[in-house]
């Protein structure tokens, strides 16, 4: 009997958000066992569409190619109220599962438009959250790009200026997201978006 693969982190699906938001490869989506075990009601696929399918898991698909000159924002829009109304299912219990083929471009870039937009998360915060808890996430420069816009449009700042492409290392992306925030990074939102109250006195 041939040995059993080791199973990899990157094999694995990571929770952005506890019990709702998971991130991760299609490998996730395509086990029974994961979805059920995890009590996971939603399955969005970004540019895949996953095999076998569980009963009672609701799945969406979108597509997107994993270019630099794909156009994310459409897909985004679409994106972005999928998971919302996943997350309000099962009376405010819904779980979803956003997914691509390794989790690592496309559909961490769709997350993190998720938490900018629902969440009121700065790009720098959403996106380092995003690193931080699953640190081979890479979005492509073309969507770090457009991530950049819509920051822009939401927020009128801009927190990641000086950010053309992720480091190609995980250490270093890690860094990256833990030095001091830039100065027009709201002090007012916690890192999940929550609103904090300011300083008196």
């Amino acid at each position: 009997m041939a040995p059993k693969r080791a199973i990899k982190a990157s094999d694995t699906a990571s929770i952005i958000l506890p019990s709702s938001l998971y991130l991760g490869p299609c490998s996730s989506a395509f086990s029974p066992s994961f979805l059920i075990s995890n009590s996971i009601n939603n399955v969005l696929s970004v540019g895949i569409t996953p095999s076998p399918k569980v009963d009672g898991v609701i799945y969406h698909r979108l597509g997107l190619k994993d270019a630099t000159r794909s156009s994310v924002k459409p897909t985004i829009e679409s994106a972005v109220k999928i998971i919302e109304d996943a997350l309000k299912s099962n009376k405010g219990r819904g779980r979803i599962l956003v997914h691509c083929s390794a989790g690592v471009s496309r559909s961490p870039t769709i997350v993190v438009a998720y938490l900018m937009k629902h969440r009121n998360m700065s790009l720098r915060t959403a996106l380092g959250h995003v690193v931080r808890t699953r640190p081979q996430v890479s979005p492509n420069p073309g969507f770090i790009e457009q991530l950049k816009d819509m920051e822009m449009e939401l927020y009128t700042v801009s927190t990641l200026d000086d950010v053309d492409e992720l480091p190609r290392r995980e250490v270093d992306r890690i860094a990256l997201f833990n030095q001091v925030d830039k100065p027009c990074e709201s002090s007012s939102t916690g890192l999940l978006g929550e609103s904090q109250p300011p300083e008196t006195g």
